[in-house]
């Protein structure tokens, strides 16, 4: 039964945790007993799991009490707690959703597991299970798609043993969706963007204009310490000692903050690039300045930073990043990194993996101070109480945890950033993360200290020398374009039928150019569950989509 369960564990790491278990040791403190209703009751520590009168019933009528809506087979269950598998049952049999089972007890997961047969379960596809809340986030955050319902669910014993348990998994569910539909928002402003400037950086760095391949320079700085500047208004804070020290860092700087470092005298080492537009608002007046400066951009960064001088031009690429994905199938020196979606998030992921030994931020804030935004001095533009304006749009003001303990206000896409931080320190088993802002939000992993209580500060040594290591960077696009054609003229042979169906929308996706160019619109449909309604917009915007495409694929002479 336990190797049969075990074969259909979609869940890896699990299946390695729990062979390091034996069944003695397992069994130790676990206990049964008959209800009252005949059926099994599962007792650890001679503590009920389930409800000692009728399990099954006490089940059923959570349930009912719990989920008032009608769950559709994309919307999401999560059972806190397995027990002896009753509300597993239950949900599985009761709504065709998905269903995730978080047991925080991995023996008494492991003891479940030998005694009771959930394989079929297992076998459908629609059951994940784990007793790690950063797996069971991570799973949700890959599957969840804005307006699908996610309902949790619960052993009623179970939750008063680990009632912070529980408390801690409803946060943390809540804090992934809220990220997931901001994530999602980007997504939908930007994807046209990110294709027509990943396009024309390829086009560009086939050139030959000397752009460097950045994972080329993986663990060559251990030893040192980054020195990574963000744009919050502690920095100001910093900027003389920063100055002072300037010998002991390696600096990376976002594009934001650069221009104040160009009014205070100090020169990065590098800029870190991931904007996809108005790079040229940015760096217009700074061409000297640019030429002592080290650039790194993402493949999908405003295509005019290629043309700016940089002292020495390095790319990187984002595992999020379906054209980098097909691209890689036939360019194997692509190298990808979770790149967090912000520049800042993008440089810390960089510094570890370039294996710089200490990592420092100064402002690092993600919140407001007096109204202030960012180290330039520029205030926050409130419409309400709870919302600012940048630029075109509104964004919601949010209060999050600062490192103070109180709340403090920010914006809800900055709140999404916090939680990629610590996604990303998590991720990378990184622990020696400072960061100097004295009133910022709190960011999990990161340890706060003023600047003269960093530790160790060492030298920068050696950075040209290291840099000079990498190679240049040249694509082969031949056999990648034909392929992307093959993928779109089938794509076309789907609309030549004149047919809306999930499978010309998984063709769609299967094609990186397409899917990058119709996102918004996938998303829209899939959100509708393929509702006829859109059948029209859908196939004349892939229509206009696969004409766009070619088109660039043609100007840019990548076909």
């Amino acid at each position: 039964m336990y190797e049969r369960n075990l074969e259909f564990i979609d869940n890896d790491n699990l299946k390695h945790r729990l062979k390091n278990i034996t069944l003695e040791q397992s069994s130790k403190k676990m206990s049964y007993c008959m209800t009252p209703s005949n059926d099994y009751l599962l007792m650890k520590n001679d503590i009920p799991l389930d409800d000692i009168d009728n399990p099954k019933k006490a089940v059923d009528e959570m349930l009912s009490a719990t989920i008032k809506q009608t769950m559709g087979s994309n919307d999401i269950i999560i059972t806190f707690g397995i027990g002896l598998g009753y509300l597993l049952d239950a949900a599985y049999n009761k709504y065709p959703s998905k269903i995730f089972v978080y047991e925080p007890d991995l023996e008494l997961l492991h003891f479940v597991l030998n005694n009771i047969d959930i394989s079929e379960h297992l076998a459908s596809g629609r059951l994940f299970i784990t007793d790690k809340l950063d797996e069971l986030l991570k799973k949700l955050s890959s599957v969840y798609i804005s307006n699908d319902k996610v309902e949790i669910v619960y052993l009623k014993n179970y939750a008063v043993v680990k009632s912070q348990e529980l408390l801690v998994l409803t946060q943390k569910v809540y804090e992934t969706c809220k990220t997931k539909i901001i994530d999602v928002n980007t997504i939908s402003k930007f994807s046209r963007r990110w294709l027509v400037n990943s396009l024309v950086n390829i086009s560009k760095i086939n050139e030959g204009i000397g752009i460097l391949n950045l994972s080329d320079l993986e663990k060559k700085f251990v030893g040192q310490t980054a020195l990574i500047i963000a744009a919050g208004p502690s920095l100001k804070d910093d900027i003389e000692k920063i100055k002072t020290n300037r010998d002991k860092f390696v600096i990376f700087a976002v594009n934001k903050v650069l221009r104040t470092l160009y009014d205070n005298g100090i020169t990065p080492d590098f800029l870190v690039c991931l904007d996809a537009y108005y790079v040229d608002k940015t760096l217009t007046g700074l061409e000297d300045y640019c030429s002592k400066i080290n650039c790194i951009s993402d493949l999908r960064s405003d295509y005019t930073i290629l043309s700016k001088n940089f002292k020495r031009h390095f790319v990187t690429f984002s595992e999020n990043d379906f054209i980098v994905k097909s691209l890689r199938d036939y360019n194997p020196f692509i190298k990808t990194y979770e790149l967090g979606g912000s520049a800042t998030t993008m440089a810390l992921v960089i510094a570890a993996k370039l294996g710089f030994s200490k990592i420092v931020f100064s402002g690092l804030d993600l919140a407001f101070k007096e109204n202030i935004l960012y180290s330039s001095g520029e205030e926050i533009n409130k419409v309400s109480i709870n919302q600012m304006a940048v630029g075109k749009v509104n964004k919601n003001i949010v209060k999050v945890k600062s490192i103070n303990g109180s709340l403090i206000d920010t914006r809800e896409d900055y709140a999404a950033f916090i939680k990629h931080f610590e996604v990303i320190l998590k991720d990378l088993n990184l622990s020696d993360v400072y960061n100097l802002s004295s009133f910022g939000a709190y960011i999990e992993g990161m340890k706060y200290v003023s600047f003269d209580k960093i530790p160790l500060f060492l030298p920068s040594i050696g950075t040209p020398i290291i840099l000079g290591e990498a190679s240049e960077v040249k694509f082969d696009i031949n056999s990648w374009s034909q392929n992307e054609l093959f993928l779109i003229n089938n794509v076309i042979t789907l609309l030549s039928k004149n047919i809306f169906s999930p499978a010309l929308v998984s063709s769609v996706v299967k094609s990186p150019l397409l899917y990058e160019y119709l996102q918004a619109d996938i998303l829209k449909v899939m959100q509708a569950k393929f509702d006829n309604s859109l059948a029209e917009d859908f196939i004349e915007k892939t229509k206009a989509a696969i004409k766009k495409v070619i088109e660039y694929l043609q100007k840019l002479r990548l076909i």
